[in-house]
């Protein structure tokens, strides 16, 4: 059944290993020019792709700027214009001269106004643009604002609110802009305007507080006639400078916003949602350009050393060249010599391992004779006897021996010596015992629920055992009524086998017979077969758990895998 592979064969002169004639004195030469003009090109196309990537980071940033200057002054004007909805609401049902008496309202004003910094004051004006109260003082101060652009905005459209041009107050002598909303009878006339003062330093002091790359320029912008609500920075606080025509041209191209870059600057804007305004973010491109020629010089050095390497490199493979042709000889020369010996050396280990491999069958195989033999004669020995106590101890001692017998037989036909297929063996055990208690009487039957589990040589011997001793002790034990006329009944015996998620082998025998006595305690059984499986899975390591069953009982074994030596 054995065969020796046959051993790997010498190497025909043929196959040994030849070098080519270097030939690297005008290979050399023409690798660095080539490796010149390479670098060259690589850092210009390098220096090019960075180059765009700062521009395009920086307009990243920008746009990202812009996003969350927009949303910052869409809850600024939101929360001012809730502020300009509850005044107005205040003045609903009350007549003008009891607005301008009324201290209680002026102090809810002012109350309400105080929660947000960045409003000045609250104003109220009547139809004909009198100021009648504003919680800049009480009572308010005198002031009319019919030619203001707003009041003239409200008294001919419809109630929506409205962001005024950048003005210096009359009442506060600053430089301001409103947030404002129609007042109306309940006819729809025009009864007047409420509106508050936003103060165009918070918003200056939020941009300082930005981290932003290269110094930009924050606007405020308002629409449709794109004046400049806030500068930041800004050289005159009270007359922002108006915005450059490039921008204005940026912002007709692309009102839903977006981003603009030329020679010298580069322009981000966005409206800012459900208002008339846009907000930007404007910064030269030379600071960018600054930067990332900073960042490329550190490479443009490293190009022109590795030129300096290349050269070097080229009259060094002058030199090599020469020398490698001088030992060129003598290294085929040590290769071959080399190659043969290890030829020779691998022969040698095959045929050594060959011959082990056979010299293992064979053990195997004369141990399996040697155990079938002493099997068979304690099995005539136990026949001649007279005694049937004897006669049944020599029969067990015959299965023992002949458990081990089948594992030396399959360790003679399988390949790896170091793992027996134990579900091929368990297997083949249970259908021996099963036919040997059949021939014996009875309706006997072995279930068998196994699954493929490889186990190691040195564990296998007794993991059989225990296996064999537990099938025979529940075929002895479990139904007493066997041998008693009752040949027809069928005798069930379940049998399994089982690899865990932990690596832990599973073996369980369970039948359904009458059980263990109550006081059957298997730690002190003076059973041979008890004190045997005990024995066994303690040189296993293994964990043997007996589960009383209704009816029958559960022997289960958990063994851990060895690792074969």
């Amino acid at each position: 059944m054995d065969s020796t592979q046959p051993p790997v064969s010498a190497r025909s002169p043929e196959a040994t290993p030849s070098f080519r004639t270097p030939r690297l004195e005008a290979a050399i030469g023409w690798l660095a020019a080539c490796g010149l003009v390479f670098l060259a090109s690589v850092t210009v196309m390098v220096g090019m792709q960075s180059r765009e990537r700062a521009l395009s980071g920086a307009q990243d940033r920008a746009q990202a700027a812009v996003r969350v200057l927009a949303e910052h002054a869409a809850r600024l004007f939101d929360a001012a214009d809730l502020l300009v909805e509850y005044a107005a609401q205040e003045t609903v049902g009350r007549g003008w001269d009891e607005i301008a008496g009324s201290h209680a309202l002026w102090e809810r004003l002012n109350g309400q106004r105080a929660r947000l910094p960045f409003l000045d004051a609250v104003w109220l004006n009547d139809p004909s643009g009198q100021l009648r109260l504003s919680t800049i003082a009480f009572p308010s101060p005198t002031s009319d604002a019919s030619d203001r652009e707003m009041f003239r905005f409200h008294r001919d459209n419809p109630d929506r609110p409205y962001i005024s041009e950048r003005i210096i107050g009359r009442v506060t002598n600053k430089s301001t802009f409103l947030l404002s909303r129609r007042l109306s009878n309940p006819d729809g006339g025009f009864r007047g305007m409420a509106s508050v003062t936003v103060d165009p330093a918070y918003l200056s002091g939020f941009y300082k507080t930005l981290e932003m790359s290269y110094e930009p320029v924050t606007l405020m912008i308002r629409t449709p006639d794109l004046d400049v609500l806030v500068r930041e920075p800004e050289a005159n606080p009270l007359a922002p400078a108006p915005l450059p025509e490039s921008a204005r041209r940026a912002l007709r191209l692309r009102p839903g916003g977006g981003v603009m870059q030329d020679d010298s600057m580069i322009f981000a804007h966005r409206p800012v949602e459900n208002w008339p305004v846009y907000v930007a973010v404007h910064h030269d491109v030379a600071p960018v350009l600054d930067a990332w020629r900073r960042s490329i010089a550190p490479y443009a050095g490293l190009t022109v050393a590795a030129a300096l390497a290349l050269l070097a490199l080229s009259a060094f493979g002058f030199q090599q060249a020469k020398a490698a042709r001088r030992v060129q000889s003598r290294l085929e020369s040590r290769v071959r010599e080399r190659t043969a010996s290890l030829e020779l050396a691998v022969d040698q280990r095959d045929t050594a391992l060959a011959e082990k491999d056979l010299l293992m069958r064979e053990v195997n195989h004369r141990i399996k004779n040697s155990l079938q033999v002493v099997s068979s004669l304690l099995t005539l020995q136990g026949q001649s006897a007279a005694d049937p106590h004897l006669r049944a101890h020599l029969d067990e001692a015959g299965r023992r021996v002949q458990a081990i017998s089948d594992i030396h037989r399959l360790l003679y036909r399988i390949d790896d010596v170091r793992f027996i297929p134990f579900h091929d063996y368990l297997t083949a055990l249970c259908r021996d015992l099963e036919r040997s208690a059949q021939s014996e009487g009875g309706g006997w039957r072995l279930e068998l629920a196994v699954e493929p589990v490889d186990v190691p040589t040195d564990q296998a011997v007794p993991l059989g055992l225990i296996a064999n001793e537990l099938v025979m002790n529940a075929i002895k034990h479990a139904y007493p009524d066997s041998g008693n006329g009752s040949g027809g009944a069928s005798h069930a015996i379940a049998v399994g086998l089982a690899r865990d998620a932990s690596g832990e082998v599973r073996l369980t025998v369970s039948d359904q017979g009458v059980g263990l006595p109550s006081e059957f305690d298997w730690r002190r059984s003076r059973s041979l077969g008890m004190r045997l499986i005990h024995a066994l899975s303690s040189q296993l390591g293994a964990t043997l758990a007996i589960e009383p069953g209704e009816p029958g009982t559960r022997f289960a074994v958990r063994m851990p895998l060895a690792r074969p030596a």
